[in-house]
């Protein structure tokens, strides 16, 4: 290797160490998106609470990884379990639902929280929440429980939370654990809806007017967050704020309390937290995605590259001694080929040849295709046809061919050729 070969590869390998350095000081932002995972550690995953879970309920806790019907087909005899599901989204089709009812009739408890109802779960608990519910993209709530217990506790929840309630249940069966409270309007909601236009368009402005108030006037009173529907000798939990199961608020002081107060519902049982529908669910689809997806394993795989790359650095200054020269085996098949024919066309023996090539054409059948050639039939030729591929017509056509030749002594140098042809193409084909 040359000098200057030397220096680009020197400067290549400074340039990636130096990268490699400014990745692992760079700190890395921090991310805000909604996981509900229990081994996420970002503001909204939920790695506090299922660190808290087995102490809150005195159980061991058990991360389930699976769809719910897969899960619970293996557990159709539990009874005083519960099954927590926590996300900003949950879309249970009818089958789910239905292993989930099943669930909760044996006397477990099923648990969930999230932003909205919709398919299949409000279908079959008679549910629906409001659509419109928040001043801005973003909202601030104030909740509690309605146990006489809990000393009337409310808590504030700001950042990520939206003003979710129930809009219609089943009051048969529902008891209303929990509300939203009323909350007043930040400073400047008008101002910020009419924007500059504020005193141009007055029928715009009157229009917008009138919605405002009649959204102020859906708050003047507490609405359904949480509520208990039976089920059988059990019942669903439905529950409307997720945000406050996340990081971001279970380490923030007395936020804590009110997670310990809504599970306080709860079996004394076994706990299955669900880690499959969540929205920051880690799908691994090759072994790379994997190894870069996780810190040590992806360093590990930089570090190895490195070492690699210094290796063949320092070894290409040694030199390598010199090869010798090793002429190839001579390809000596079409010889052979051309003695055989010259022999079979100095003797004239054109049966024998038609011969030897139906017998070579049939070992090849039977070593390819694993076929056997004793009785070629009609349900041989289908066979045969479904294993090649080739059609059942040109596959009879050829059976029959051999079998003519077969029943001849003599033959003839138009039979041989017409037969080589069939052969070639029954297996170009």
């Amino acid at each position: 290797m040359d000098k200057n070969s030397k220096t680009y590869l020197y400067l290549i390998f400074s340039v990636v160490s130096l990268l490699l350095l400014l990745e692992v000081i760079t700190p890395q932002p921090l991310s805000w998106e909604e996981s509900y995972t229990s081994s996420d550690k970002i503001p909204y995953g939920a790695y506090v609470l299922y660190d808290q879970l087995d102490e809150l309920f005195d159980e061991e806790v058990e991360r389930v990884k699976v769809d719910p019907v897969s899960f619970l087909k293996n557990h159709k005899e539990e009874t005083n379990a519960n099954y927590i599901f926590i996300n900003n989204y949950l879309g249970f089709d009818a089958t789910e639902m239905r292993y989930l009812m099943e669930f909760a009739e044996r006397g477990n408890k099923v648990f969930v929280s999230t932003q909205t109802v919709i398919g299949a779960l409000g279908d079959s608990l008679k549910l629906a929440s409001n659509l419109d519910y928040s001043y801005y993209q973003v909202d601030t709530v104030r909740v509690r429980l309605n146990n006489p217990l809990f000393e009337n506790r409310s808590y504030i929840y700001q950042k990520g939370s939206s003003y979710r309630h129930f809009v219609s249940y089943d009051t048969t069966r529902t008891t209303v654990l929990g509300e939203v409270l009323p909350f007043e309007p930040v400073k400047g909601y008008l101002k910020k809806i009419f924007g500059e236009h504020l005193a141009t368009d007055h029928d715009s402005i009157r229009s917008i007017m009138e919605k405002a108030v009649e959204k102020s006037k859906s708050r003047q009173v507490p609405q359904a967050n949480f509520i208990e529907l039976k089920v059988g000798d059990g019942a669903i939990y439905y529950h409307l704020n997720p945000i406050a199961f996340t990081n971001y608020y279970m380490l923030q002081q007395g936020k804590e309390q009110y997670v310990s107060e809504v599970f306080s519902y709860l079996n004394n049982g076994p706990v299955y937290f669900d880690d499959y529908g969540k929205s920051g669910r880690r799908v691994v689809s090759s072994p790379m995605r994997f190894i870069l997806t996780n810190a040590a394993l992806k360093w590990s795989w930089y570090i190895s590259l490195g070492t690699i790359l210094m290796y063949f650095i320092f070894k290409s200054k040694r030199e390598q001694r010199a090869i010798p020269v090793i002429s190839p085996l001579e390809n000596s098949t079409v010889e052979f080929t051309k003695t055989i024919g010259n022999l079979y066309f100095q003797t004239g023996d054109i049966s024998g040849i038609i011969h030897k090539k139906i017998n070579f054409f049939l070992q090849k059948l039977r070593s390819k295709y694993f076929v056997n050639t004793e009785k070629m039939d009609a349900i041989f030729i289908q066979r045969l046809s479904d294993k090649t591929g080739v059609s059942q017509e040109q596959t009879k056509d050829i059976i029959d061919y051999i079998t003519h030749l077969r029943s001849k002594p003599v033959h003839s140098d138009y039979e041989l050729k017409q037969l080589n042809k069939k052969i070639d193409a029954f297996f170009k084909d």
